[in-house]
C-alpha cells in the first residue's frame, strides 16, 4: 500500500516539467498543484483514522486505496488545471488513513521489541514506491504521455484493493474485542498535556516537511543542478530513493541492535531517533555541490536516514501509547498537525526558488529544523502516553 501511494505520489512530481508546461504553470503555482493533495489528506487524517479503529484495517485499507485510484484514473482524463487540481483533492481523500492502516497493522502483528525495524522496513515502502513510480513514470510520460502514467497507476491501486480485502484479517483477539470508549477532547487534552507525544509529534512534523520537499521538488532540482533529461531525472530520482530505502533498513536495524542489546527500554528509541535526525541534517550541505556524485550521495544518505528515524519514532508512539486500541487515531492526530506543517513544504519552496533562483534556503532550513527535532526528542521522550490521565 505504500509503494502504490507513494508512486502516485511521484507520479506527479516526475510528470510537473510535463504537466507545468501544458498548462503554462509558474514555479509558485507548481507548488501549488504539488501540495493539492494535502489539503484534504491533512483535514482528514483523524476522522479516517477513527473510523479505522472502528472498521478495521480490512475495510478501510481496501477502501481507501480503491478511492485514491479511482482519483488518479480521474486525473489522467482532466482538460485544465482546476479539474486538475480536483482530482487531487479526491486523492487526498483516500489517501488520509494510510499511515493509520499501517501503525494498526504493525501494533497488531509485529513483536515489540521488532517494531522500529519492521516499522522502518514498512517505510522503505515510500522510497520504493517514489522510485518505481519515478522511474516508470518518466518512461511512461516518454513513450505515451503523462495521462497515461496516471491511468495505469489507477489500475494497479484497483487490482491491489481487492487483493487486501480477499487476503487481510486482523489477529482473532482484536477481531473480537469489545467496542471501547470514542476518542473525545478530553483525550486529545491529556495527549497533548504528555511531553513523550509533543516530542514525538516535533519529529514527526520535521522529518514530514523535508519528506514533502524532497518528493515534491527533487526531479525539478536535479534537471536544474544538473541539466539533464525527464528520463534521466528519473533515473538518477529512483537511484536516490532505492538506495535510501536500503539504507534506511540496515541503519535501522543495527541501531536498534546497539541500543536494545542489554534489554527492551521503549523510550530508549529517541536515541535512535536523535541519531538518524542527525545524519539526515547533512542535506544542509547540498548547495556546496554541483555535480552528480555527490548530490545523488547526500540526497541518498539523507533519506535513509530520515526513514529510519521516521520508522523508530512512529514505533516510539505504539510503544508508549497506552491504549493499543486507539493507536490508528493517535495516529491521525500526529498525522493532522504534521501535514498541516508538511503541506507548505512545496509551496515554500516554489516561492524560495522563484525569488532566488535556487533552492539553497530550502535546504539550510530542513537541516537547522532537524537537529533541533533530535535534541527535543532526547528531552521530551521519556514516559508512557496516557490519554486518561486528569
Amino acid at each position: 500500500m505504500y509503494v502504490i501511494s507513494y508512486g502516485d505520489r511521484a507520479a506527479l512530481s516526475i510528470a510537473l516539467p510535463t504537466l507545468g508546461k501544458e498548462f503554462t504553470l509558474s514555479p509558485v503555482q507548481m507548488g501549488w498543484v504539488s501540495s493539492s493533495f494535502l489539503w484534504s489528506y491533512f483535514l482528514l487524517n483523524l476522522p479516517s483514522t477513527m473510523l479505522l479503529d472502528r472498521k478495521g484495517a480490512r475495510l478501510i485499507g481496501s477502501l481507501a486505496v480503491s478511492l485514491w485510484s479511482f482519483a488518479m484514473l480521474l486525473g489522467g482524463m482532466v482538460h485544465n488545471i482546476t479539474q486538475f487540481l480536483m482530482t487531487r483533492v479526491l486523492l487526498g481523500v483516500g489517501e488520509a488513513p494510510t499511515f493509520g492502516v499501517g501503525a494498526t497493522v504493525v501494533r497488531n502483528w509485529a513483536l515489540p521489541k521488532e517494531r522500529g525495524s519492521v516499522m522502518t522496513v514498512l517505510l522503505t515502502g515510500m522510497q520504493l514506491g517514489l522510485a518505481g513510480g519515478t522511474i516508470a513514470g518518466a518512461y511512461l510520460i516518454d513513450l505515451f504521455g503523462w495521462r497515461f502514467e496516471f491511468m495505469a497507476l489507477g489500475v494497479i491501486g484497483l487490482i491491489w484493493a481487492a487483493i487486501w480485502w480477499k487476503i487481510y484479517r486482523a489477529p482473532a483477539e482484536k477481531a473480537a474485542a469489545p467496542a471501547h470508549a470514542p476518542f473525545s477532547f478530553t483525550a486529545a487534552r491529556n495527549l497533548f498535556r504528555s511531553p513523550s507525544f509533543l516530542g514525538i509529534l516535533v519529529v514527526q512534523c520535521t522529518q514530514n516537511y523535508l519528506n514533502f520537499l524532497v518528493m515534491s521538488w527533487m526531479p525539478l532540482y536535479l534537471i536544474h543542478e544538473l541539466h539533464i533529461d525527464i528520463t534521466g531525472t528519473g533515473t538518477r530520482t529512483a537511484l536516490c530513493y532505492l538506495s535510501a530505502a536500503l539504507g534506511a533498513v540496515i541503519i535501522g536495524r543495527v541501531l536498534e541492535h546497539i541500543t536494545f542489546r542489554n534489554g527492551i527500554h521503549p523510550p530508549y528509541r529517541r536515541f535512535i531517533v536523535a541519531i538518524c535526525l542527525a545524519g539526515a541534517a547533512i542535506i544542509g550541505f547540498l548547495p556546496h555541490f554541483h555535480t552528480m556524485t555527490p548530490i545523488l550521495l547526500i540526497l541518498g544518505g539523507s533519506l535513509a536516514c530520515l526513514i529510519a528515524a521516521n520508522g523508530a519514532n512512529t514505533a516510539l508512539l505504539t510503544d508508549l501509547i497506552e491504549d493499543g486500541d486507539k493507536i490508528g487515531t493517535v495516529t491521525g492526530v500526529t498525522l493532522t498537525c504534521s501535514n498541516s506543517l508538511g503541506l507548505f513544504a512545496p509551496i515554500v519552496t516554489g516561492y524560495i526558488v522563484s525569488y532566488t533562483g535556487r533552492f539553497d534556503m530550502a535546504w539550510y532550513m530542513c537541516s537547522a529544523t532537524l537537529i533541533v527535532a533530535g535534541l527535543l526528542s532526547l528531552l521530551l521522550v521519556r514516559a508512557p502516553i496516557s490519554m486518561h490521565r486528569p
